[in-house]
């Protein structure tokens, strides 16, 4: 009779209470595993913001100093060097700015007239070249800019480089090319035309294609210097810095990371930023 009331006594989970256990330490781990996910997701794009902003004063900091050692003479006496008329007086009112930065924009897979292809920026001591046109998705553009070097190396698939330019060669020969002279203009079997640039040394490239560095210069823009009448220019300039994953959009309805995709973990590893500096130029 008692091992009767010790069997009757003995307690057990039921099937619903087992069923109710397991859903909660289910519910308990999707809410762990989200809140993992989503600390995993700030960490990268904080990453990826800091390599951003690093790698833009980097930047900055190297187009300042090149600035300061660059010569402060206005450009409007180079106007009549290429132009003639009209166009040579309109040189002249910009104050020479086209043999400071020369822009190329376009059309990229038929999304905007107004994507940013290329460009030079030319201080008189050394010049920057970037090629944007290369990123925008994996077909090619129909122009991009090269480099020829002083012993003949062609560079084209490039990011930014930097290159000795006393006499901004490099946007001379840009100019020309947009003012209708073959001399600078060639062809590849991937590439309709290449802008080609030729000036004094071999060129140092900012930005590397690799993993560690997965940045690109998509836009730069300069004031024309203002010259204060003595031995000094001053320069307002500006740059986009950002990724190349993510879906970054430069065209002309503004610049920022496209919105994530379905399963799409790239606008993790998106940024994208507009630096903004000020530059005097000392040199003689």
């Amino acid at each position: 009779m008692n091992n009767r009331k010790l069997i009757k006594n003995k307690k057990g989970f039921t099937l619903v209470e087992l069923s109710l256990s397991i859903a909660f330490i289910a519910i308990l781990s999707i809410t762990i595993a989200l809140i993992i996910n989503d600390a995993i997701s700030t960490y990268r794009r904080g990453l990826t913001l800091n390599q951003i902003n690093t790698v833009g004063m980097d930047l900055v900091d190297d187009m300042r100093a090149t600035i300061q050692n660059s010569p402060a003479n206005s450009m409007k006496e180079k106007c009549a060097s290429l132009y003639k008329g009209s166009d040579k007086t309109a040189c002249e009112n910009e104050k020479g700015l086209k043999f400071v930065i020369v822009k190329k924009g376009g059309r990229v897979n038929g999304v905007s007239d107004n994507t940013p292809i290329y460009g030079a920026f030319c201080t008189g001591a050394y010049s920057y070249i970037w090629n944007s046109g290369y990123f925008f998705s994996d077909k090619k553009p129909e122009v991009a800019a090269a480099y020829l070097d002083y012993n003949g190396t062609l560079y084209s698939d490039f990011r930014l480089l930097k290159v000795k330019d006393i006499n901004r060669e490099v946007c001379m020969s840009a100019l020309q090319v947009e003012s209708g002279v073959p001399k600078y203009a060639y062809k590849t079997s991937d590439v309709n035309h290449f802008i080609v640039s030729k000036a004094e040394e071999e060129p140092t490239i900012l930005l590397a294609d690799d993993n560690a560095n997965s940045l690109a210069l998509y836009d730069l823009t300069s004031q024309a210097p203002v010259s204060n009448g003595v031995n000094a220019a001053f320069y307002a300039t500006s740059f986009i810095l950002g990724t190349l994953q993510g879906g970054i959009n430069v065209m002309s309805s503004g610049n920022f990371c496209a919105a994530p995709s379905e399963y799409d973990s790239n606008f993790d590893y998106c940024a994208i930023n507009k630096f903004n500096f000020a530059a005097q130029a000392n040199g003689g």
